[in-house]
């Protein structure tokens, strides 16, 4: 049986974890140091709780972390992987940019550990994405990530080196959230002017489809505003000094907190957010 390590029993981990745990795979992670939420999590997932030494005996490890814990957990491994005779495939699935990834990789590949770059596309699977995300799988050991989609996952393997993934997820969360991000912005601060009536009634003209989009990705994006921050900030070392994207990102890795802090307090942009979106609805409570 293959035996396949999660890092942490995070929304999108649990879930994965579930996906290879149901098509055959015996699934392990820590979970001592977790929170009781993330403890049930694993245990519907039918994920084992296991030592942090145990993780090395798995064939794969998926790190699927939030990315600014990426390099701090490759660094909690070394010395683990360091001491183990069995040294498992180690594959970062993290949003962080090729030189973060790097930097993991440069820590992992220190101990004798096969290293692989992945990227994760799409939602956990689930309800809303019954089909699960895809991965996509660069580096000289990525050909062995194949097998995973014996056991349910969505496969894609790049004719490329490590750092290739994460630039992958880089370009394509810049323009899928980017896009959620800066659209959000401005929906605010034309709301914040009374502006927002006339511009909803010119994008139902000419912008259908990004209002469409807009009316679902505005309220996901909200409760995750503190998690895009770091992936902001990771995307803005994209390609830096060639173009000003360096600046756009960091500006909307800012606006991720700001939106962040302001839901713990008296949550203005998001009443701004839900009123562009529904704006008869105070009307008619």
């Amino acid at each position: 049986m293959t035996t396949i390590a999660i890092a942490a029993p995070g929304a999108m981990g649990a879930a994965i974890g579930a996906v290879l745990a149901q098509h055959g795979a015996r699934v392990i992670t820590p979970l001592s140091q977790r929170s009781a939420q993330s403890q049930q999590r694993a245990q519907q997932a039918n994920i084992v709780d296991c030592s942090a030494e145990a993780l090395c005996e798995a064939d794969i490890i998926l790190s699927i972390l939030p990315p600014e814990s990426a390099l701090s957990w490759a660094q909690q491994m070394a010395p683990l992987l360091q001491a183990a005779v069995h040294k498992p495939l180690y594959v970062d699935c993290n949003a962080i940019s090729p030189e973060t990834l790097k930097q993991v990789a440069q820590v992992i590949e220190s101990t004798g550990t096969p290293f692989a770059d992945a990227a994760i596309i799409g939602l956990p699977p689930g309800e809303q994405n019954p089909t699960g995300p895809r991965f996509w799988f660069a580096g000289p050991h990525a050909g062995k990530l194949a097998q995973l989609s014996d056991y349910g996952l969505r496969i894609r393997l790049m004719n490329a080196q490590n750092g290739a993934a994460s630039a992958l997820k880089m370009a394509y969360a810049g323009i899928n959230k980017g896009i959620t991000l800066l659209t959000s912005a401005m929906l605010i601060n034309a709301s914040r002017v009374g502006a927002a009536e006339a511009l909803r009634e010119e994008m139902q003209e000419s912008q259908q489809a990004l209002l469409k989009r807009m009316e679902k990705a505005a309220p996901d994006m909200l409760p995750k505003a503190w998690r895009w921050a770091a992936e902001m900030d990771e995307i803005a070392t994209l390609n830096q000094g060639e173009l000003a994207t360096d600046q756009l990102y960091r500006a909307l890795g800012e606006i991720c907190r700001q939106l962040a802090d302001n839901r713990q307090h008296d949550q203005q942009f998001s009443a701004l957010l839900a009123d562009f979106f529904q704006p008869d609805a105070d009307k008619a409570g």
